[in-house]
């Protein structure tokens, strides 16, 4: 028999080299229901495994894809885009509009808000759009920043390089996606948003504890403390960035720096 898509001569039900099923049925909604499911929960489980670990043991996780197992989960980059996509996969199936979600989800009560109509709240709509519109690249450019901060000031003795620092950062990210999904399931079905303080909480401790369960070489509980200064330097120096772009915005564009005047503010 030969592989329909390879051409590698085999006698096996799947292809040694490339893998492809050889008994191909005809195309029908059972059939494409079940390549569906072979699809999610494929590789002996790969998927479920990838959630379950990353949620008990993201370090472990991490640690076991950086030492070149390469079967168990779904890569790092391919997870963190994965479940970039579900995020927006999920607001459109549930007609939420993500840019005034993400505006209102992120009121922390405690900023003042902007006058509505004002140059201020124009900026406000600008600036969560841009977010909304290329939410991807603006949370990828966070990782090497990261990565920057493990590998050159919190972790210099794990022996990771920068490459592989960027692992763990790419699937706690990703991973944390979850809560934003949640999110949106109980916004649409209360009309609520769920604590945006909350949503923070639980995301800074999940880093600590990932970087713990990552680097056994020193004490759990100073690996966590560590985790949670990584991220909470990478949020101010990829602040210091934003406001760097924004500033060069403000010079470039001379709309923005109209928004910001003080007499649109009024």
């Amino acid at each position: 028999m030969t592989c329909i898509n390879c051409s590698t001569a085999t006698i096996e039900k799947f292809c040694p080299n490339c893998g492809q099923r050889q008994e191909v049925k005809k195309l029908s909604i059972k059939e494409g229901w079940s390549d569906f499911w072979a699809r999610i929960y494929g590789f002996d489980g790969m998927f479920p495994r990838t959630l379950r670990d990353l949620t008990l043991h993201p370090g472990e996780a991490s640690r076991r894809y950086i030492e070149g197992n390469r079967i168990a989960y779904y890569g790092p980059v391919g997870y963190f885009f994965l479940m970039i996509t579900l995020l927006y996969v999920v607001a459109s199936l549930l007609d939420v509009d993500l840019k005034e979600f993400l505006k209102h989800g992120s009121d922390t009560g405690f900023q003042q808000k902007p006058k509505p109509g004002s140059g201020q709240d124009q900026y406000m709509q600008y600036m969560f759009t841009l977010v909304s519109d290329n939410l991807k690249l603006i949370s990828f450019a966070i990782i090497p920043v990261q990565a920057f901060c493990s590998r050159y000031l919190f972790f210099r003795k794990s022996n990771l390089n920068f490459v592989e620092n960027t692992v763990l950062p790419f699937y706690v990210l990703g991973h944390v996606y979850w809560i934003s999904i949640m999110s949106l399931l109980f916004y649409y079905l209360t009309g609520s948003f769920f604590p945006y303080w909350l949503q923070m909480g639980i995301s800074i401790l999940f880093f600590g504890y990932a970087y713990a369960d990552l680097f056994r070489y020193q004490s759990r509980i100073k690996a966590f403390f560590k985790g949670l200064a990584v991220y909470l330097t990478t949020q101010v120096l990829f602040g210091i960035i934003v406001a760097i772009v924004v500033i060069f915005m403000i010079l470039l564009n001379p709309d923005v720096l109209e928004m910001l005047k003080p007499s649109n503010n009024r």
